[in-house]
């Protein structure tokens, strides 16, 4: 069975129960059989010939599925089962499939359904890398893009979604280009594959820590619907990075410490540890300032060309570009290298705090940078920023190396406590949108929990508010409904009866469901109380509603621009 066949129906699968499609749909695509993969179509093996008939009617929306997993269109070509007739497959398929027999592949049709249930909200974040045990060759093959709930989103009715790692997205995309297998599977074989080579402890030659040892890695970032779109951007450009002329531009915009700097970073870690061929060039905003001058200077003494470290690489990255773009004397030597880059194919990665069409740049680059990969990040929501608590945690906080038995740290009695599912919720609660204070907050209250520790105490919400208010305007929380459902009148042009009322046409309940959606992220309220504030309808209903929007935000990313003007429009009201 060809590998990327099997990852890509495998994600199909996933994507599907995320989605509540219908259970006979995903029972066929699971006793299904992926054959090969080529640039523009998936080929499976149905088990009967009825399973292709209803295949068939589905396979628009399986289409769909497949062009968001590959970034790219893939026909969907469904086959009879080959060696026997599609009569006898359908009568043994039952017999056959508990077998995991090589007709029906394990890891199709043992997809574990994800229970959205659990929770009023319900968000995808990436999840852990599979460990190398996993993967050894005495392990069963797994892939990692069949979904499941984590431990950690069970116990929190949060649901988790495991995605493509970025070699298997890189292997899955080189083959479907036809290109020539990775270092890493020209160095394996079928028999014995070897396992993945050690990373050292490296830095890059402009300090930075390769992926291995910083934490600003792929494998690290925690996405949802906010910033999904460009988390996939991102993985996608550096997994193209050596086809010039393919995706050439990025360019990721939105508020600071939303994980701008994370997913440049990411790309920069990923081409240093995976590509070393490739040149790369980071530099925030300050920096190239900094070279500028030294350039200038330079220039004066022995007449060197400008800028020549940023001309010469392959991927040039450039960090809060609003900062270049407002000064007089920079702008002119940053358009010229844009326009250099772009004219000759090479790869361009730009942040800012806002789209290219409000930089003020020259109206071509706007063009250029409009018709490249253009991502909006969004503030983190209250579920995403319970999961980016939750990760920091255990990742930063509870892994950290313990502290030897003769140091001050030890002698002290340790620094952070423990925090509980609960801690994490309210912690979320009340906490902003900022990442990186999110981050600084948690160690606040991970140092708060371990004094209330060697105190005899626990943790209390009163104290995590006390944290909260020395980072975060609390005030500025207090959201009213009204003034929710207020903007959102204005908006789409209802009425308030209309709004609250029983009718169901289309703009009123587009209306009413991101009302709803907004009510529950923005105002302090459980569904229950939400529901009274439109019409007494009862949880199931508010719940309903969250989860349509939720659903337009992953089918649409205008949607979430759409969102944050609405939020912004409430919260200059409120």
């Amino acid at each position: 069975m060809d590998e990327e066949a099997s990852i890509i129906l495998g994600d199909a699968i996933a994507f599907c129960q995320r989605d509540g499609q219908d259970a006979r749909l995903i029972n066929m695509l699971g006793q299904s059989r992926a054959i090969s993969l080529t640039e523009d179509t998936l080929t499976i093996e149905a088990p009967s010939r009825f399973a292709i008939a209803q295949l068939k009617k589905h396979q628009p929306t399986i289409e769909a599925y497949l062009e968001e997993i590959a970034f790219a269109p893939i026909a969907l070509d469904i086959v009879a089962p080959q060696g026997t007739t599609a009569e006898s497959a359908a009568a043994t398929a039952p017999a056959t499939a508990p077998a995991a027999s090589p007709s029906v592949p394990a890891s199709a049709g043992d997809v574990p359904t994800i229970e959205h249930q659990h929770s009023d909200v319900s968000r995808e974040t990436m999840a852990p890398l599979p460990t190398a045990a996993a993967t050894s060759t005495n392990a069963p093959v797994t892939h990692m893009p069949i979904a499941h709930d984590a431990a950690a989103g069970a116990d929190s009715g949060i649901a988790i979604k495991n995605t493509l790692s970025a070699d298997d997205f890189r292997r899955m995309m080189n083959q479907m280009k036809g290109g020539a297998p990775t270092k890493s599977t020209q160095a394996a074989t079928p028999a014995s594959p070897m396992p993945a080579p050690t990373v050292l402890a490296e830095q890059n030659t402009d300090g930075a820590p390769l992926a291995a040892n910083s934490k600003f890695t792929f494998e690290n970032f925690v996405y949802g619907p906010e910033n999904s779109h460009a988390y996939r951007s991102a993985l996608k450009f550096a997994a193209l990075a050596d086809e010039r002329g393919t995706c050439t531009s990025l360019f990721i915009y939105g508020k600071s410490g939303l994980g701008k700097t994370h997913l440049l970073l990411a790309i920069k870690n990923e081409l240093a540890e995976k590509s070393p061929e490739i040149k790369v060039k980071y530099a925030n905003s300050q920096a190239y300032l900094d070279d500028l001058m030294t350039e200038f200077d330079r220039q004066k003494k022995s007449n060197a060309p400008i800028m020549q470290a940023y001309h010469g690489v392959d991927v040039l990255i450039i960090d809060d570009i609003q900062n270049i773009i407002g000064k007089r004397a920079s702008v002119d030597y940053f358009f010229q290298l844009m326009d250099e880059f772009i004219r000759n194919n090479k790869k361009v990665v730009i942040a800012a705090d806002r789209a290219p069409k409000d930089l003020s740049m020259d109206e071509r680059l706007t063009s250029r940078f409009n018709a490249g990969m253009l991502c909006l990040v969004a503030e983190p929501s209250y579920e995403m920023k319970y999961k980016i608590l939750q990760r920091y945690y255990e990742n930063t906080i509870v892994a950290a190396p313990e502290a030897g038995d003769d140091s001050l740290l030890a002698a002290y009695g340790g620094d952070g406590g423990h925090l509980t599912d609960e801690h994490f919720k309210h912690m979320a609660e009340v906490s902003g949108t900022n990442i990186r204070e999110l981050e600084s907050f948690c160690e606040r209250c991970a140092g708060e929990a371990g004094d209330r520790e060697r105190e005899g105490g626990e943790l209390t919400f009163d104290d995590i508010d006390a944290i909260a208010s020395q980072y975060f305007d609390t005030s500025a929380k207090k959201i009213n409904v009204q003034t929710v459902q207020s903007v959102i009148e204005e908006q789409y042009g209802v009425t308030h009866e209309e709004l609250i009322g029983p009718r169901r046409n289309a703009n009123i309940a587009k209306a009413r469901h991101i009302a709803i959606y907004l009510a529950i992220e923005m105002c302090e309220m459980t569904t229950t109380a939400v529901g009274a504030e439109f019409g007494n309808r009862n949880h199931s209903t508010v719940s309903t509603s969250y989860k349509k929007v939720q659903k337009m935000i992953q089918e649409d990313r205008t949607v979430t621009e759409d969102l944050k003007s609405l939020r912004d429009k409430i919260t200059l009201r409120s």
